[in-house]
């Protein structure tokens, strides 16, 4: 059993992407995870154990190594870092063997952890504090995109490209109530996931969707602000139903019963930051027709995504596909979507992590 730290910039109890998913797959395999969030307020340190997932996870709940440490001179931030770690070792009664982390701006600089296996994955460009040292100063490092490999690339011991991984769920859990009556409704089901308050969310794209075809259902699942943004401008429309935030688990259901899954991004405007949506794995893993907006990571597989560059061709592609959704879901495009997406499981991704350290790559296994 190796006992790993993942350091991550979003809380557990946020929407679950790459780091979560990580953390779970970890667990099943053996390991002894401690998932350390943003820091907390209260200055004491505890562990909270997740019961409800195989194997062994606990989250760390601990407030700040010390108030802006990341301006310190580098060795005395390192010394405050190996003594919180070695405290923490202390609090759970062993030595941690792997730090993961998903941060540039809290550990950054891996020298604190010494000899032990230390990875560097950079999942959002914007994320962009000190990746440069954290990447010379880790063992392995990972990116999810071109861009962010071109970022950390000259600075790299050793860099793979891996994308965002799928998680199955299976069908565990029931059909939410109301579900399928409004999935009904029209016939016709457009979905789109996601934080719906993201400020790279192509609202007037999307709302346009909306008023030119009212024969089409559009479900809105994930996070919002009423009367703000997407829900001000759709919030009312009869065609329209937001689902506000719902389970992980649940968000298969919502993807399987659609006849189009929505990308729409200001793709002009955000780029290199838009590159490889987390979502667009989930989407491919239904098996349903995907409509994207230009991105990076997806060029050139016409077999995965309906991708249009302008907003017109976006509208246009849209319109041909709710005629006749079958044409683009046949049993032979929704195989072949899900296989992709089998092939990029979290569990596989490990097994690629582990084999691209070498030996060290044992405490993974």
């Amino acid at each position: 059993m190796t006992t790993i730290l993942i350091i991550s910039p979003e809380a557990w109890d946020g929407h679950f992407v790459s780091k979560h998913h990580y953390a779970m797959e970890l667990a099943r395999r053996g390991h002894d995870i401690i998932f350390y969030g943003p820091p907390s307020l209260d200055k004491k340190i505890c562990l909270e154990d997740i019961c409800e997932i195989q194997g062994r996870l606990r989250i760390l709940r601990a407030p700040r190594v010390a108030i802006g440490l990341r301006r310190f001179p580098a060795t005395i931030r390192r010394i405050f870092e190996r003594r919180w770690l070695h405290r923490l070792e202390r609090r759970i009664g062993q030595r941690i063997d792997v730090i993961w982390n998903f941060e540039n701006s809290r550990f950054f600089d891996f020298r604190f952890a010494g000899d032990r296996l230390k990875i560097y994955q950079q999942v959002d460009l914007n994320q962009n504090f000190q990746p440069d040292v954290a990447a010379s100063t880790a063992n392995l490092s990972i990116a999810v995109s071109a861009p962010i490999e071109q970022l950390i690339a000259p600075f790299a011991n050793q860099l793979v490209r891996i994308t965002h991984g799928y998680a199955p769920i299976g069908n565990r859990v029931s059909l939410p109530n109301g579900l399928e009556p409004e999935f009904a409704k029209k016939g016709v089901n457009a979905v789109l996931t996601g934080n719906l308050d993201i400020s790279y969310l192509d609202v007037d794209l999307v709302a346009r969707l909306v008023n030119i075809h009212p024969d089409v259902q559009f479900h809105f699942v994930g996070s919002f602000t009423a009367g703000k943004g997407l829900h001000a401008l759709t919030g009312s429309v009869p065609n329209v139903k937001f689902w506000g935030r719902r389970p992980a688990a649940e968000l298969g259901h919502f993807l399987r019963l659609a006849d189009v899954l929505l990308v729409a991004y200001q793709a002009d405007e955000h780029l290199a930051q838009l590159a490889n949506p987390h979502k667009i794995m989930e989407y491919l893993a239904s098996g349903r027709c995907v409509l994207a907006t230009r991105t990076l990571e997806y060029e050139g597989r016409s077999d995965l995504l309906e991708m249009r560059i302008s907003r017109d061709a976006y509208v246009q592609a849209f319109t041909e596909i709710v005629k006749n959704p079958s044409d683009w879901n046949t049993p032979e495009l929704i195989a072949h979507r899900q296989n992709f997406a089998v092939k990029n499981t979290y569990s596989e991704h490990v097994n690629r992590i582990a084999q691209e350290i070498g030996p060290l790559g044992l405490l993974l296994i």
